[in-house]
């Protein structure tokens, strides 16, 4: 079923360094806390441990970026600080759901939504025939913010390239999810 949706689940080279380059974003988010100094402050806080980063049990697999512009794959590699190679862009599966990107250390799940602004007319309403569109985009940010759990320590943000769509997605987004970062970066 994965495979009918365009993704390559995990099992070649590539697939196998994004394993390592998570692991390896594990291992530094945990070495951070057995610093000196975190140690001192987890003393001084009524030994409290600190919050387990759900998104951790997480796992990168590979999507097919057949179709996609080369735009976009950059904008994506670049926000989900995920790597890519010909023909696909790895992403993280948490919870049965893909998120572009996550950085454990921050224990935030990404998205990237790059060349939205040429679904948006020029009084800046979704077009007409893009409007099935608009609402699957819609439905993923469902989907997304009700994996994304507990919030905090999880917390999810999703990143516009253009400023159009960043400005008509943040206020549905945000209405329906406050606690969901929309940001625009380009």
């Amino acid at each position: 079923m994965l495979a009918a949706l365009g993704v390559v689940v995990v099992g070649d080279a590539a697939g196998e360094m994004a394993k390592e380059q998570a692991r390896k974003r594990r291992e530094q988010a945990d070495g951070v806390s057995s610093t000196p100094v975190a140690r001192g402050d987890a003393l001084t806080q009524s030994r409290e441990k600190c919050p387990d980063c759900a998104p951790d049990r997480g796992e990168p697999f590979n999507r097919s970026t057949v179709g996609w512009s080369e735009i976009s794959i950059a904008y994506q590699a670049r926000i989900g600080g995920m790597s890519a190679g010909p023909g696909f862009i790895t992403e993280w599966l948490f919870g049965g759901v893909n998120f572009d990107g996550f950085d454990s250390a921050r224990c935030l799940l990404k998205e990237a939504k790059a060349r939205y602004d040429q679904f948006f007319d020029e009084f800046r309403q979704v077009r007409g025939w893009w409007a099935a569109g608009a609402e699957t985009l819609i439905a993923e940010a469902y989907r997304q913010a009700t994996a994304a759990r507990p919030r905090p320590p999880v917390q999810l943000r999703w990143h516009f390239m253009e400023p159009i769509s960043y400005r008509y997605f943040s206020r549905v987004i945000k209405a329906a999810y406050p606690d969901l970062e929309v940001v625009f970066l380009p």
